[in-house]
């Protein structure tokens, strides 16, 4: 998806309205916010999208006066989902005076980041990566996530299974050797016998995952593997370029036809747009935002409505959301705060409560972790235009999903 010729302008009411409350001070240049994310590789179709999002909220906030009084310009840097790249690009314009940072992918990347913040008097908004350990036993107080993590995602997807399907109780999982891979795997192997037990009084089995180099583009030792395993479902971790790859090999080599049902921690739209009808049937993905489950919130319906406006596109993806949420967020504590310093929206960030794309968002103070609704769609083969279809979709309020807050604890599941 590319933006159009036209300027990209979505409205969200909730920065709207902070934005017309803000003080009319002089103009000293613009606020320079660090979009770090990915915009090659495989992970580029969700890194993409992610910017999209941070770049229509900052328009609109320009078009009611800015933060403060001054011009939001969004700097963008291709992290190629690399820490040391990232990094590089953090300490580069930390040095040219920006000290606030949104967006990121990858769990590694977010973890260098929130690791440098704080000798770099930066904030840092992550907008999507799902590491367990990024609000736990790697907290850092210069860190905030904007979005729901693995601990919720998938134990929303958990509860999810059990509920929808639950003449399906073998099952395998393919994930990537890397943190979120373990985040998620490790949520799933709690919730979802955990769920089963709780709705349909029955065991479940869950075997051992199938583990996969991050960005791998051969799947076929995998697939083999699971083809040979006893299982009628499947927990799919990798996202991206990766689950786009996983999935369409895996209808190749006859794997769909086996399995009744896959649930994914989450790539969107974006397996379903580049599969078309070779979608598998029963495939739900984890999404960031799903427009279709908040018609009735306006910042959500603004931003859908401007989004298809300007683009022909009638599904954004939820990494839009995300990157609208990560700006909103920091409009709203500039203004709680009246100040753009690092310590100042650390504290305004803090039990922040604000209006986001999914309704109310609270950055919890002790993990700074967000406390959001989850949702899922449910995507599939349909003969029309697209040549795929949403058929069903999940809305659940994460609070109770989160966890307690364990800053600089790892996560138990218990």
């Amino acid at each position: 998806m590319k933006l159009s010729r036209r300027s990209f302008i979505a409205t969200s009411v909730g920065a709207l309205a902070v934005a017309r409350g803000f003080p009319a001070i002089a103009q000293s240049g613009p606020i320079r916010i660090g979009c770090i994310t990915t915009l090659s590789g495989a992970a580029s179709i969700l890194g993409k999208p992610q910017h999209m999002g941070m770049e229509i909220a900052a328009k609109k906030l320009n078009e009611a006066g800015g933060i403060l009084g001054r011009q939001v310009e969004i700097v963008v840097r291709d992290d190629q989902s690399k820490p040391d790249i990232a990094v590089a690009a953090v300490r580069e314009l930390a040095g040219d005076g920006v000290n606030i940072f949104a967006g990121v992918l990858a769990s590694p990347v977010a973890l260098a980041i929130s690791g440098i913040a704080e000798e770099l008097d930066a904030v840092f908004l992550n907008a999507a990566s799902h590491g367990n350990n990024l609000t736990h036993e790697n907290f850092r107080k210069n860190y905030f996530r904007v979005t729901d993590y693995s601990a919720m995602r998938i134990s929303a997807a958990s509860r999810l299974m059990a509920e929808k399907y639950p003449d399906v109780t073998k099952w395998g999982a393919i994930i990537p050797d890397a943190e979120i891979g373990r985040s998620t795997m490790s949520t799933f192997q709690y919730g979802l016998p955990k769920y089963h037990k709780e709705l349909n009084n029955q065991e479940i089995s869950i075997n051992d995952p199938v583990v996969v180099k991050f960005g791998a583009t051969d799947f076929r030792n995998a697939i083999s593997t699971l083809m040979s395993s006893d299982i009628d479902g499947i927990f799919i971790g990798v996202g991206g370029g990766d689950e786009v790859g996983f999935l369409q090999q895996a209808g190749q080599l006859g794997l769909s036809k086996k399995i009744k049902v896959y649930v994914s921690s989450g790539s969107d739209f974006q397996v379903a747009k580049a599969l078309g009808k070779r979608t598998p049937e029963n495939y739900w993905s984890g999404h960031h935002w799903y427009f279709g489950a908040y018609q009735d919130n306006p910042v959500s319906k603004a931003l859908y409505d401007q989004y298809v406006a300007d683009t022909g596109d009638k599904f954004p993806d939820g990494f839009i959301g995300m990157g609208h949420t990560a700006i909103t967020a920091i409009a709203t504590a500039a203004a709680k705060a009246n100040d753009l310093s690092t310590k100042a929206l650390v504290g305004a960030l803090e039990g922040l409560t604000f209006d986001g794309v999914k309704g109310k968002v609270t950055l919890r103070a002790e993990d700074h972790q967000a406390l959001c609704d989850v949702n899922y769609v449910k995507l599939g083969p349909d003969d029309g235009e697209v040549g795929w279809k949403v058929s069903d979709f999940y809305k659940t309020d994460g609070t109770d999903l989160a966890g307690p807050a364990t800053p600089g604890v790892a996560i138990k599941f218990q």
